[in-house]
């Protein structure tokens, strides 16, 4: 099985540093396609890499993670929400997330997050989320 594609999007470098430390040495299931630290950026990786993940920050100069969701009315990735803020999840589970982790990162949360992730792309690898706000 060829790992699956994630893309990180968050205004903190230390917090992409972070992720991509936890990445590359507990999750051999993920390889990094990109990363960015704004949403514009963010909106072309996400074009041009096709992820199966976006790992997002919420709060996020010129426009926040709910704004880069917007813009992807049909989408086939699957957004895991990092942050430091836990008064967004109401919102951010209209977004069909999959999993809304708060920073700092805690390591075995982040792991397990990623074996329920794999399990479900496996069982279901044609999903596609319709945005409907």
């Amino acid at each position: 099985m060829d790992p699956f594609k994630v893309v990180i999007l968050d205004d903190e470098p230390d917090a992409i540093t972070a992720i991509e430390l936890i990445i590359n040495e507990f999750c051999p299931q993920l390889t990094i396609a990109g990363t960015a630290n704004m949403i514009d950026t963010g909106w072309d990786i996400i074009r041009s890499t096709e992820p199966d993940l976006v790992l997002l920050d919420i709060d996020m100069p010129r426009g926040g993670g709910f704004d880069l969701l917007e813009g992807f009315p049909i989408r086939k990735f699957e957004v895991v929400f990092i942050t430091a803020h836990s008064q967004y999840l109401p919102i951010a589970n209209r977004f069909e997330m999959f999993d809304y982790l708060l920073k700092p990162i805690d390591l075995d949360m982040f792991t397990a997050m990623v074996e329920r992730f794999v399990r479900f792309k496996l069982t279901n690898p044609h999903y596609i989320h319709k945005l409907q706000l």
